[in-house]
């Protein structure tokens, strides 16, 4: 069973391969198509015109998806902020390892960091929980790659970079907020909304972390849940998702130390469970 319930078409999925062979051989396949704009088959390769292409396409994306990821979170939160629901908020410094400071209540005064990125890559742990963080959360933003699935991307994140984080450096994230950018379009309706929703009304996916490290003292720390943050019920609410339908977007992320013997000594297995709606959805276990 996927974590989560939507997926790519597989239609288009299968037209990946065909296209990138069809780039990457353009100057064998089709050299007129190349000399009509401008282009030396010759040179194609050798002097790397595909590559650099590519790499500036790329970087052109990138740059978009970056502008366009942090002013969505920056709209929500102006509508937290608009409805009272929070106190305020601050975009943060470059220098800064988040992107948002919250405040949630003034009095008392209860403050969170936001940090924002993309779906996949090593930035996910480039990221630091400040010591006044009340609440830390993650905003993953997935751009509309299809290369991977929805569930590959959460399982990348999730189970192989948090996970590790938490037990490696003691890292706590307290909830993450998966948004992704092809979810409602006509290519991939949402199985969580009845009939014709667009992207900018559907809800984020919200993973809820463990509230602790694991550690052969405690090793099943407790999941946080809706009522022990702040953010999470209300990023829910301002999607209008209605209290009884909050646990539709909800998953629990499970973190335990298992003991077990090898070579006679004993050693700890780190078991990573995702849960929805009382159910685990996937479960692994790997070393701690």
């Amino acid at each position: 069973m996927p974590i989560l319930p939507c997926s790519h078409d597989q239609a288009a999925l299968a037209q990946i391969n065909p296209a990138i062979d069809l780039l990457r051989n353009l100057d064998d396949r089709h050299p007129d198509v190349l000399r009509s704009a401008g282009v030396n088959p010759e040179d194609y390769h050798p002097k790397r015109i595909f590559r650099s292409a590519v790499e500036t396409i790329r970087g052109s994306f990138i740059a978009s998806s970056l502008t366009q990821r942090h002013q969505m979170v920056a709209d929500v939160l102006s509508r937290l902020a608009n409805s009272a629901k929070i106190a305020g908020f601050e975009p943060t410094k470059k220098a800064t390892r988040h992107d948002f400071t919250i405040i949630l209540t003034e009095r008392p005064r209860v403050a969170a960091a936001l940090d924002v990125k993309g779906g996949e890559g090593n930035s996910i742990t480039i990221t630091e929980r400040p010591p006044w963080a009340q609440e830390f959360v993650m905003w993953c933003h997935l751009d509309g790659s299809i290369i991977n699935q929805p569930s590959q991307g959460v399982h990348s994140i999730v189970v192989n970079r948090l996970a590790n984080d938490l037990m490696r450096r003691g890292k706590v994230v307290d909830a993450i907020f998966f948004k992704d950018q092809l979810c409602g379009c006509p290519l991939r309706r949402c199985p969580k909304y009845k009939g014709h929703v667009t992207n900018d009304q559907i809800s984020p996916d919200i993973f809820l972390m463990p509230r602790e490290r694991p550690t052969p003292q405690q090793p099943s720390p407790p999941t946080h849940s809706l009522e022990s943050l702040y953010l999470p019920a209300m990023v829910l609410d301002v999607f209008g998702v209605a209290p009884r339908d909050q646990a539709k977007h909800t998953w629990s992320v499970e973190i335990h130390l298992v003991s077990a013997a090898r070579g006679g000594r004993e050693v700890y297995m780190r078991r990573t469970r995702i849960l929805h709606l009382g159910n685990v959805v996937e479960e692994s276990i790997t070393n701690a």
